[in-house]
């Protein structure tokens, strides 16, 4: 059994006041959980007598002269009190491999001289963490210029790369999350969190704390009640008909759109559950397209309809083997059917006055049809 300290543990560990170097430069996939964690340590500091004051800027807004000037002014009023000032680059709105390059030019490459002269003789109580929150690979601009400042500066700076968790540690760190919550909870229902909700862990937190609530004074927190209350409830049968569809039976399709319709959902949940149906197949369809005519892994296929599952998971490897497996099941000629089909029930479904039960019904009849066609 491996010995290693729980990535938690190593993270709140370094980024402790009382581990602090004037400089700290954090970046990884995690690296915005520091909004959680920071706070936290300030107010243990503030419980134990040892004032702390925590104050943010972000690099759009305020540029590197104006932070160093912020860091070399003492308070007048608050002669003794620390202070963290924390720098934050920009976040990327979605996947931009070339955002820490340019981040590098516009936020950081015309104050190099003025940031190495800081750290040449820093301020006495004042801790420096400057954020990228994304992964940078050796050779980036920006990672050698801190790993060069921390060489130059005579290790006043320090780097801590917070790195999404396997997951064996991200399960260990929901059951710890509950655990200080005085909840337990299943296998299965870490399972579905993770698979759902993906490895944010600002995010996690925020249903962890959501699910604690719901719970009650209910000791263990079951797989129905992360269904039920967490961010994506409204998706929750997205979720399970998928399962349904690629690796599950027309019989359970069946009972889990009976179990939606009867709680009698308004048109427009209707119309979301069926959604929810039509971009599974539409995704089957386009994937089928990318492996069988321009021959695209389907790894690379999948990876990119599942960001939110890593490669290195168990959950990864038994998706893929579903996913690709019900790929197989269907041509493209037998996909371009279905699609025909879903659009012909979604105007019935928007123009016709047809109980959307059989409606729905009668297409998975059709998908499973064709889907489990050459096993019978």
């Amino acid at each position: 059994m491996s010995s290693r300290e729980p990535f938690y543990r190593v993270w709140a560990r370094e980024l402790s006041p009382a581990n602090l170097t004037p400089g700290t430069f954090v970046y990884g996939e995690q690296a915005a959980y520091l909004r959680k964690l920071l706070p936290a340590a300030v107010e243990e500091e503030e419980k134990a007598g040892r004032p702390l004051q925590l104050r943010p800027f972000f690099l759009f807004d305020k540029d590197w002269p104006e932070i160093l000037d912020e860091a070399q002014s003492p308070d007048m009023f608050l002669l003794t009190t620390r202070k963290i000032l924390v720098v934050y680059f920009p976040e990327a709105e979605e996947d931009d491999p070339q955002l820490a390059d340019r981040s590098y030019r516009q936020f950081l490459a015309p104050y190099e001289r003025e940031i190495e002269r800081y750290f040449a003789s820093p301020a006495a109580g004042v801790f420096i963490l400057t954020i990228y929150p994304g992964r940078l690979k050796k050779g980036n601009k920006l990672l050698d210029f801190f790993n060069k400042l921390k060489t130059s500066s005579g290790q006043q700076v320090k780097l801590l790369e917070m790195k999404t968790p396997r997951e064996p540690e991200l399960a260990a760190w929901v059951y710890e999350q509950l655990k200080k919550r005085g909840k337990k909870t299943s296998p299965q229902a870490v399972s579905r969190l993770l698979e759902a909700a993906g490895t944010d862990l600002l995010l996690l937190e925020q249903e962890l704390e959501k699910l604690s609530l719901y719970s009650g004074e209910r000791q263990v927190v079951t797989e129905e009640d992360v269904l039920t209350v967490c961010a994506w409830q409204k998706t929750y049968d997205r979720f399970a008909i998928e399962e349904a569809l690629e690796s599950g039976s027309l019989e359970e399709a069946l009972n889990i759109t009976a179990r939606f319709l009867a709680e009698q959902p308004d048109v427009s949940e209707v119309i979301s559950f069926f959604a929810g149906l039509s971009r599974y197949v539409l995704s089957l369809t386009q994937a089928k397209f990318e492996v069988d005519r321009k021959k695209v892994p389907v790894k690379e296929v999948f990876k990119k309809l599942k960001p939110q599952l890593r490669e290195d998971w168990s959950l990864f490897d038994r998706k893929l083997e579903a996913f690709a497996a019900c790929l197989r099941a269907f041509s493209q000629k037998d996909l371009d059917n279905l699609v025909r089909e879903l659009g012909q029930v979604d105007l019935k479904l928007k123009s016709t006055d047809l109980e959307a039960g059989i409606l729905i019904e009668t297409f998975l009849v059709r998908f499973f049809q064709l889907r489990d066609k050459k096993i019978a």
